[in-house]
């Protein structure tokens, strides 16, 4: 019972204390309650500082999380790890850490949703960038969390598939159900129109309306709507032509690389948060060696500048963990997308576009005639579902090549079938099962409502009481996911 009292005093307290700090409740001494396009700019740019600084891991993932994703994946070989913390840590084996970009993505879109519902000013040119800003990033956010905590999108059954919480507006009584994903990508595109309808082109800003339009081509190819991802992804493509074999081995281990095929990136700036991330994420990735599945991928085009560019003779890492979102992307989604629209010649024509600007010597372009097998790889189907074609086959091995080390693969494998891996370690199987692809909703948000908030298939709930330690652990209070909570509370 004395627990059970100081659990609820101990979550008062902080509560009755966080709302006191909040900007919306009551205006403390020497506190600010934004009223003006400047003052609201500040809370959009904390955002925006953040990734530039590569310290935010949850709207663009800053060079230590990216890592991560690649520990995730299967293109670095966990089994043959020279470090034992890395050899075992898999997807997971990290489920309550993931569970932290929940609240973390909310965060965002809590301030976003503040901007959207009480900026009056709207008119001027520093109020349009904000707003635009404020629509795109909120989508993108939303868009994160249906990648990261939802099941692969497949749009026969989009309208039976739990999809997210849709928050449009700052409300600490809100308690927002999991809605379908139909209705969560529609609300996402609704927010990225929107923030078209501003035109952003301030760059000061990052997410102009370009930006915009190559994570709505994103969206697009996730969301299977092969069409408008072409349309998107064709219109950025122009605005930041791919580099060429040379200018790519120049520029992509550059880590703060801003070069004309980066439409936005994370750690732009030097400072003291992103470089420990960046050196992190460095040593880690060298612990693990390459794959031989992907080494054979890149043997088989010897000329092919990325090889030398991606690992050494001992399949050692040498490329350096990228955290940019580049026009390369959007040319292999345009090949893909007429892929599965059945246009081969526009696909072939997209898929060498990319090859003729890697390959150095003796380029010869795919045709319906010459393609290779079926790659053997731990992808057997595509994102519909279908037996990998050699088209498609072909396709996604140039994306394996070209994203490598970007934080790319362990959403492909997600995408396309969701395939059970292994490694070893200490003479034992840890193995990524298929649900461990989409992660837990917090286990607390579900267990203050569980009515409205539906855990993702394969996770229990619990918490665990440590009677030697006197120790709670995971206590944690949270209203629609906004930032009020505790992991341990010493009783």
């Amino acid at each position: 019972m004395k627990i059970k009292q100081l659990i609820l005093t101990c979550c008062s307290l902080l509560f009755i204390l966080t709302s006191c700090n909040n900007y919306l409740d009551v205006k403390p001494k020497g506190k600010i309650i934004p009223k003006t396009a400047e003052e609201y700019s500040t809370i959009l740019h904390y955002w925006l500082d953040e990734i530039e600084k590569g310290a935010n891991a949850t709207i663009i993932p800053e060079p230590d999380y990216t890592s991560l994703l690649e520990f995730f994946a299967e293109d670095l070989d966990g089994t043959l790890a020279s470090s034992l913390v890395n050899t075992q840590l898999y997807v997971g084996s990290r489920i309550n850490t993931n569970q932290k970009r929940y609240p973390e993505l909310y965060s965002v879109i809590k301030d976003c949703n503040v901007i959207i519902s009480n900026m009056e000013d709207t008119e001027s040119e520093m109020a349009k960038n904000i707003l635009g800003t404020a629509w795109s990033l909120r989508s993108i956010c939303y868009y994160n969390l249906l990648q990261s905590f939802c099941e692969p999108y497949q749009p026969e059954t989009a309208t039976e598939t739990l999809g997210l919480p849709l928050v449009d507006e700052f409300d600490m009584e809100a308690k927002p159900e999991r809605s379908n994903q139909k209705e969560t990508a529609e609300f996402i595109l609704k927010g990225f129109r929107n923030a078209l309808l501003y035109n952003v082109t301030d760059k000061d800003y990052l997410f102009t309306a370009q930006v915009t339009k190559a994570f709505m081509a994103r969206f697009f190819f996730w969301t299977q709507d092969w069409e408008n991802a072409i349309i998107y992804a064709k219109e950025v493509l122009e605005q930041y032509p791919m580099l060429e074999a040379e200018e790519y081995a120049d520029n992509i281990n550059q880590k703060l690389s801003k070069g004309k095929n980066v439409i936005i990136a994370s750690y732009t700036n030097e400072n003291d948060i992103g470089s420990l991330s960046y050196v992190v994420a460095q040593s880690n990735v060298i612990q693990r060696p390459v794959s031989k599945e992907l080494v054979q991928l890149f043997n088989s085009s010897p000329n092919d500048i990325r090889k030398a560019n991606s690992f050494n003779a001992q399949r050692i890492p040498i490329k350096k963990v990228t955290t940019k979102f580049r026009s390369e992307e959007l040319c292999l989604i345009i090949a893909e997308s007429y892929a599965h629209l059945n246009n081969t010649t526009e696909a072939l024509k997209y898929l060498n576009l990319l090859r003729s600007k890697r390959i150095t010597q003796n380029y010869t372009a795919y045709t319906m005639d010459n393609l290779p097998e079926v790659a053997k790889q731990n992808i057997t189907i595509d994102a519909t579902g279908a037996p990998l074609s050699k088209l498609i086959s072909a396709i996604l091995c140039e994306r394996r090549m070209e994203l490598f080390l970007e934080g790319d693969r362990w959403f492909e494998l997600k995408r396309n079938g969701r395939p059970e891996f292994w490694i070893a370690a200490n003479g034992k199987k840890y193995v990524t099962e298929k649900y461990l692809y989409t992660y837990p909703i917090p286990r607390a948000d579900v267990e203050l409502f569980p009515d409205l908030l539906i855990q993702n298939p394969g996770y229990k709930l619990s918490i665990n009481f440590n009677k030697t330690k006197n120790v709670i652990y995971y206590i944690y209070y949270s209203n629609n996911s906004y930032k009020l909570h505790i992991y341990m509370l010493v009783l």
